[in-house]
């Protein structure tokens, strides 16, 4: 959950697991899909960034933290993997630039990990974001593991 964002349902799976929102103070220019999986090999959040103008994209550093809310503790990533659409590295704080024939539109995804199960109520906590050079507070995203049981369909 963040203010002004949209709760999605997965795909085949009926429950709240995608949070869609546009980043606060970036004038459109970025839109963020965010989820959380606790996964048979890893633990991860992922941050999809997409957008129509920006040209280079980055965060001030990999200083990203999750705090449960239950516990009311913090933990810090075990790795931190930036997705770009050339190349896989670990998060810096170097600017991504967008392709030039597809400013906004090339990949970007930062990938969360943790080497201990996510808590069932959490906020990622991340640092601050730079698009074409303004820095914009990048605001904590919440989560929360609800159960929920019946039939998936077949074929899915």
């Amino acid at each position: 959950m963040i203010d002004g964002g949209t709760v999605l349902k997965r795909h085949c799976v009926p429950t709240e697991s995608i949070v869609e929102f546009n980043l606060p103070g970036a004038n459109g220019h970025l839109h963020v899909r965010a989820w959380a999986e606790n996964g048979k090999y890893v633990n991860q959040i992922a941050l999809f960034f997409s957008g129509k103008a920006w040209r280079e994209i980055h965060f001030t550093s990999a200083a990203f933290q999750i705090r449960n809310l239950e516990e009311n503790t913090i933990s810090s990533a075990s790795s931190i993997v930036a997705y770009k659409a050339d190349a896989i590295t670990n998060l810096t704080p170097e600017p991504y630039t967008a392709p030039p024939e597809k400013p906004g539109l090339a990949r970007f995804q930062v990938q969360v990990n943790s080497d201990h199960p996510l808590p069932k109520r959490f906020e990622l906590q991340s640092p601050t974001i730079v698009i074409d050079g303004q820095e914009i507070l990048f605001p904590a995203i919440r989560f929360e593991q609800k159960q929920w049981m019946g039939i998936s369909p077949l074929n899915c």
